[in-house]
């Protein structure tokens, strides 16, 4: 089969004599591609395209250096922009422009520039735009600095094997998940982004680990009733805590600081005790109680009305509705009138501030009643949740209606995770079926009527 003819004259026997003797920037011309020639550079040789921009200007683009681009390259794309007739320098400033802005753009669609600019924004309109912001920050700070449009399935893979590995929780994950994939489709809706990355990319099934059973062993102990005796030893620790505040205070008032304000006059000397009551008596979550509000707890008609933050960007949120029992009604009132009777604001302010506490700032007094109260050091204090709910499930309460009283759509979390405490109902049911419809002077009536 013949050999392809060059569509140059410069062969590569002609370059290389020509490199080998010309001296300074010499020029060799082609005869047959109009406009082509290979110059002498410092370094060796480069080939060049000489033409007329739309313009009439003269303009010359670098095609490649020679030896690493042969004659007969170079002359196939000299006579494609030829036959073009491509304005060659215009068209790389065309893409070099569009790289620079294409780069200023993807500086604008970092995670960091879109949570910390627009979408904080967007959240600042929202009632939990401020949890929802630091669960984003808490999990994907890592990708601060990453394009939205460049996230991949690979990212979320890798993202949800480290949570995994942390030990935290599959619905804890998918929550977080479900947080950036709300930002994501908001980014679209803002024109920050065309399209969603991640549009169609779920999490993997929960990875069953030693690790994750054993969190799960430990946090199924939690989810139980307290004892007789915890419950009294609550009470002597927030009663003891109390004491120890009111006593610290009439010291300082005796000793130089009379200005400070005499706990002795107030029903509760720290916010952390009606917190403590409240969430005995409510169930509510951490949370929630520190987001509560006078709007939505109602000491003149004793009821709290609550959506709680955990499902507070869903379609259709769950929602907590309770009329306060008498207990509960006694330490809200007291705290009520103790903060000036409000109508409006956070129940528990913070003190300081008067804005939202940080949301481990029970941690501490939480640490000293238990010490007071004689309390074991690892009861947490989310038990005097598990309390609540225990206690309905264990005194036969319907399943959906003790989930709606804790803050859940659904019974199913609460038949799995404390349906072991529920009453065997089924057994006495039938055994009170049985003695309904059994003849008259058969044994099981006459066992009913004895």
């Amino acid at each position: 089969m013949a050999a392809k003819a060059l569509d140059t004259s410069i062969t590569d026997a002609a370059a290389r004599r020509f490199l080998e003797s010309a001296e300074g920037r010499a020029t060799l011309w082609c005869d047959r591609v109009t406009g082509l020639h290979l110059i002498r550079t410092a370094k060796g040789g480069s080939w060049r395209y000489r033409y007329t921009d739309p313009t009439g200007k003269r303009r010359t683009a670098t095609i490649g250096r020679y030896p690493a681009l042969k004659p007969q390259q170079a002359a196939e794309k000299a006579l494609a922009w030829r036959t073009e007739g491509a304005d060659v320098l215009a068209e790389k400033e065309r893409r070099k422009r569009e790289a620079r802005e294409e780069k200023a753009l993807a500086g604008t669609r970092t995670l960091r520039a879109y949570i910390e600019g627009p979408y904080a924004r967007y959240q600042a309109r929202r009632t939990a735009g401020g949890e929802t912001l630091a669960i984003l920050r808490t999990n994907f700070n890592h990708w601060y600095d990453r394009d939205l449009a460049t996230l991949t399935r690979a990212d979320v893979m890798a993202w949800q094997s480290w949570r995994e590995g942390l030990g935290r929780a599959p619905a804890t994950i998918k929550r977080a998940y479900g947080a950036l994939r709300t930002l994501l489709r908001q980014a679209v809706r803002d024109g920050v982004i065309e399209d969603d990355p991640l549009r169609d990319v779920a999490l993997d099934k929960p990875a069953e680990t030693e690790r994750t059973e054993a969190l799960r062993e430990r946090r199924a102990a939690t989810r139980r009733l307290l004892t007789d005796d915890e419950i009294h030893r609550l009470h002597v620790g927030l009663d003891s805590f109390a004491d120890e505040l009111r006593q610290q205070r009439r010291n300082s008032r005796a000793h130089g600081k009379p200005e400070l304000p005499d706990l002795d006059a107030v029903a509760y000397p720290h916010w952390f005790i009606p917190f403590a009551y409240l969430s005995l008596y409510t169930g509510l979550r951490p949370g929630d109680l520190y987001a509560l509000t006078w709007l939505e707890l109602n000491p003149a008609f004793g009821r709290l009305v609550k959506i709680p933050a955990k499902t507070r960007h869903h379609p259709e949120p769950a929602r907590v509705e309770m009329d306060l029992p008498p207990g509960a009604l006694d330490v809200v009132r007291a705290w009520w009138a103790q903060q000036g009777k409000p109508a409006t604001g956070l129940v528990f302010p913070s003190p300081i501030t008067g804005r939202r506490m940080d949301k481990k700032a029970h941690g501490k007094p939480w640490r000293r009643v238990k010490r007071l109260g004689g309390l074991p050091d690892d009861l947490t204090f989310y038990a005097l949740r598990h309390h609540f709910i225990s206690t309905l499930v264990a005194a036969g309460v319907p399943l959906l209606t003790v989930a709606k009283l804790a803050g859940h759509k659904s019974a199913a979390m609460i038949e799995g995770h404390y349906g072991h405490l529920c009453p065997d109902t089924a057994r006495e049911i039938m055994r009170q079926y049985g003695q309904a419809v059994a003849p008259a002077g058969s044994g099981e009536a006459n066992r009913e009527r004895g």
